[in-house]
């Protein structure tokens, strides 16, 4: 894709979120409601098994099954990470990639354990082809418009209190006034 692509698709993706409404920053859930409502079907976050391999580099995972969809991610990585993962998996819902593409068998045995992956894959309506790079670009471009017309604040839970941040910029600031800095 060239650079003149990139800004056609921006600009028709700003189009396409700019239908949703919702607070800032917003909650994902709330995106994955808007998504529901409007596609009248239940949409359902869900992690990933943690027996899944990583090195599989299988992050998230969107499933459409007839009636709702699933969306898969990765509970093993960072907040802001998984919620790029989702956003890349709403992507691909709000762009309608009917690609044939699905999950490997391994994948599907960890997810549908009860089933054969071969059965699942069948019931799924998918074959094993991989989606195009086409797709994986416009997904990863639009999840990234999401990030910042939403205004998304994924950042980590606050693991100290504010009396830290303060302490820290005291002694940052004490340092920086008594340190010169020498070009060596």
């Amino acid at each position: 894709m060239d650079r003149r692509d990139w800004r056609e698709l921006r600009t028709q993706y700003e189009t396409l979120i700019g239908r949703f409404t919702l607070s800032h920053p917003f909650q994902v859930d709330e995106l994955c409601s808007a998504i529901a409502a409007e596609r009248g079907r239940p949409l359902h976050l869900l992690p990933m098994p943690a027996v899944m391999p990583a090195s599989g580099g299988v992050c998230g995972m969107w499933v459409s099954f007839g009636t709702s969809d699933h969306v898969y991610y990765n509970v093993v990585t960072s907040r802001p990470h998984q919620t790029h993962i989702v956003l890349h998996e709403l992507a691909h819902i709000l762009l309608d990639h009917r690609e044939p593409s699905g999950p490997e068998p391994g994948m599907l045995a960890q997810l549908f354990p009860d089933l054969d992956p071969v059965m699942a894959a069948r019931l799924l309506g998918r074959t094993r082809t991989k989606a195009t790079t086409r797709q994986e670009q416009e997904a990863e471009l639009l999840a990234s418009v999401m990030w910042q017309h939403f205004n998304v604040a994924p950042a980590a839970a606050a693991s100290a209190p504010p009396e830290t941040a303060d302490t820290l910029n005291r002694v940052i600031g004490a340092l920086s006034r008594r340190t010169t800095l020498r070009p060596r």
